[in-house]
């Protein structure tokens, strides 16, 4: 014969009826906060979405869909604010000091949250203590290309012109301390180049000059320069991915070129002022999930974008794996501002 159940502690037995009915509400609040939530989100205008760059660079086009996504999920307004200028520092340090109220948010990229904070001594944000993570929302790889004109046609070649003729030529910097940016002066170090690189305010003036002639060798994301390689305006040298882009698979990377240490992908992801509403943020990684999983960003793949879907605990470790990675070459002196 069975043993009787005892009762737990200060308390009686719960029955099954009693039992589906406690579970059932469980399963029930988390929905009934999410609507409060969003109804409270609602009622106070909408939500924004920083963008520390201008319009139309890559950066804003991925955060751009993201916003939508968001809003469609809450039933909310998510407009997008392009601030771009001072590597990304402007946008940053504005969601940083903003009200964490649900209602301000960051599209956070590789210079405002990893490089940054070795760059610039005097950074009017901490990338960490200012912010709380939501999401990585992707990654994407970058190429060197040169104008179709211009005599170097492979790396080796273009390592070769810049050794004898040094200082003679200048390269387009799409933000301080973006991963191309990264990339190019890591090349500059482990190759012993002399190449003098011009910032730029937004990634696409950078692309209408080097387009223009105005310079001949630039580092971009292949996201940006993929449609004017296809189209035979830029020949593209090499891209800086641990492996080879899936939309440029006949061109070679960095590191199988004879400089292995170099891998520079650059990523994008939400983020919001430190001491957001935990559930505002679990709010916003659920709905930035649902717009990842769906086909929302398709177009954007086909062009050599990769999805990324995290928890925000992956996405601060992620961030802390970077940020080491970096601040070791900036104060080795191999990448530099500027």
């Amino acid at each position: 014969m069975s043993k009787k159940s005892s009762p737990p502690a200060g308390g009686m037995l719960v029955s099954r009826r009693q039992a589906l009915g406690l579970a059932a509400a469980a399963f029930t609040l988390p929905l009934t906060l999410r609507q409060a939530l969003a109804q409270g989100l609602a009622g106070q205008g909408p939500v924004e979405l920083v963008v520390p760059g201008g319009p139309g660079a890559g950066t804003d086009v991925v955060a751009r869909i993201a916003a939508r996504g968001l809003g469609e999920s809450l039933s909310q307004a998510v407009v997008v604010k392009n601030m771009a200028g001072a590597a990304g520092i402007i946008g940053a340090q504005a969601v940083a000091r903003a009200k964490p109220d649900g209602h301000t948010l960051l599209f956070a990229i590789t210079g405002t949250h990893t490089v940054n904070q070795f760059l610039y001594p005097d950074l009017p944000y901490d990338p960490i203590k200012d912010f709380a993570p939501v999401s990585l929302v992707c990654k994407y790889n970058n190429v060197l290309v040169v104008r179709p004109d211009f005599e170097a046609k492979t790396l080796k070649d273009l390592v070769a012109l810049l050794r004898k003729q040094p200082g003679k030529y200048f390269y387009g910097i799409t933000a301080n301390g973006s991963s191309s940016h990264l990339a190019m002066e890591l090349l500059k170090s482990e190759a012993g180049l002399d190449i003098k690189g011009v910032p730029y305010r937004s990634a696409s003036a950078a692309v209408s000059d080097f387009l223009g002639g105005q310079f001949p060798v630039f580092m971009d994301t292949v996201i940006n320069q993929l449609p004017h390689i296809r189209a035979g305006k830029v020949l593209a040298l090499a891209t800086t991915g641990a492996e080879r882009s899936p939309v440029l698979p006949d061109v070679p990377t960095i590191s199988e070129s004879g400089f292995p240490s170099i891998v520079a992908i650059g990523w994008g992801g939400v983020m919001a002022p430190a001491g957001t509403p935990q559930a505002a943020i679990s709010l916003f990684n659920e709905s930035l999930r649902k717009t990842i999983a769906g086909n929302a960003f398709d177009a954007l793949k086909a062009g050599g974008l990769e999805t990324l879907s995290t928890t925000p605990e992956e996405m601060a470790a992620f961030i802390d794996r970077e940020s080491e990675k970096w601040g070791k070459l900036v104060k080795a002196g191999k990448i530099v501002a500027g």
